[in-house]
């Protein structure tokens, strides 16, 4: 097939239960998924091919995404309502379908242009919100803050680019923004680490991700 393939990009909510599976898969989920919706789609050539689709910068285990994103390609041009349709109908109801667009072929891949990714940090009711901003003031104080990842140490300070602490319908939620790259992706879970608070007591939600031009 030398036709231009048509590339749509998903924007879906990963809720529930399914936070808790990691982002290979995930990738099967979807594949599994597209399969099923009886779509044309491209698969990649050569000996062995695979279905063509791209990710966005995988969500630690446990996180919940509002705004997560994936390209995947149609070997023809078909009606946005019927390719969500289609996914709607395939898809588990803990992925929930926001928006389709059709993408031009030549802009890159989600994961090379991904600059930012914000989260929402729900915290636990005994935090006490005044300790934690001085703790807060504190890391951001310090010249860098060195973080462990398997083989190789991370400045968790160049990947962050702003925390806020924000009261919302009296729940204390930590606002984080952080560098998300090809070659480093800022996690919220790390800097909850530093502050003395398990990840695993609080609902930590990406809000958006962030590309050029936006």
């Amino acid at each position: 097939m030398n036709s231009e393939p048509t590339r749509i990009r998903l924007t879906y909510a990963k809720l529930g239960n399914l936070r808790f599976i990691g982002h290979l898969d995930l990738q099967r989920l979807f594949e599994r998924a597209l399969r099923r919706t009886g779509l044309p789609l491209r698969y990649t050539q050569g000996f062995s091919p695979h279905l063509r689709l791209n990710l966005a910068s995988a969500l630690p285990l446990g996180f919940i995404g509002e705004a997560e994103q994936m390209d995947f390609w149609l070997d023809c041009e078909v009606p946005l309502q019927e390719v969500e349709k289609q996914l709607k109908n395939a898809l588990p109801f803990e992925l929930v379908v926001q928006k389709l667009q059709v993408i031009d072929n030549h802009q890159p891949s989600l994961q090379a242009s991904l600059l930012s990714s914000d989260f929402e940090v729900l915290l636990p009711e005994e935090v006490d919100t005044v300790v934690l901003q001085t703790k807060i003031d504190s890391l951001l104080a310090q010249e860098s803050l060195p973080v462990q990842r398997r083989k190789k140490t991370v400045d968790l300070k160049s990947l962050l680019i702003s925390t806020r602490l924000v009261k919302k319908d009296h729940q204390s939620i930590l606002e984080v923004i952080m560098k998300s790259t090809p070659l480093e992706n800022g996690r919220p879970d790390e800097l909850l680490e530093m502050l003395g608070i398990d990840a695993a007591d609080c609902q930590v939600v990406r809000t958006k991700l962030t590309y050029p031009e936006e």
